[in-house]
């Protein structure tokens, strides 16, 4: 699927393939302290991209790749169930979990391409494929950050709901998606 960002740039929203492997360790090598250390489903190397896929068909990666550098942009990261060190803390809220229509959420998009729309499209395009598949609710990977006002905006504007907060690290809030 080809859009239009906000810089007038076209990109390319798809899944992840295993020739994608390259591109996607200088995508996370290349972004900035602050986006690194809010995302951390894998290591940034290629070792650790290539094992994370290899030793699970849970995990579904969904890039958008900006057609004219064939640079990715934006990077999301799907674990179809949720993760076991989040469950506990989740069905505090009252969640029965399911590994079946739950997935776990966690995106990203390079620094220079933030606020140019390319986030929401991906998270959109993934949200089709998901429907699909039948899943029916996205937990985020980790929580967001509190103080990460630009992230908690994103959830929240693609119809995300708090759950409650949690301190690791500084705090933290879980949210989710029922999906319609």
């Amino acid at each position: 699927m080809i859009i239009e960002a906000k810089n007038n740039r076209q990109v390319c929203l798809r899944r992840l393939c295993s020739d994608d492997t390259d591109h996607l360790c200088n995508y996370l090598q290349g972004l900035g302290t602050v986006t690194k250390s809010r995302f951390g489903p894998h290591g940034f190397d290629k070792q650790s991209i290539t094992d994370f896929y290899k030793e699970s068909n849970e995990y579904l990666g969904y890039i958008g790749e900006d057609i004219l550098s064939g640079n990715i942009v934006a990077y999301s990261v799907l674990k179809i169930g949720y993760l076991s060190h989040d469950s506990y803390r989740v069905q505090t809220y009252g969640l029965k979990l399911d590994h079946q229509t739950d997935c776990t959420f966690a995106p990203s998009v390079a620094d220079l391409w933030q606020s140019y729309g390319v986030g929401n499209a991906l998270f959109r395009y993934l949200l089709s494929d998901l429907q699909s598949k039948g899943i029916k609710r996205i937990i985020l990977w980790g929580g967001v950050q509190s103080d990460n006002e630009k992230a908690i905006s994103f959830y929240l504007k693609n119809g995300f709901k708090r759950l409650g907060s949690f301190e690791y690290n500084g705090w933290n809030d879980d949210m989710m998606l029922d999906i319609l």
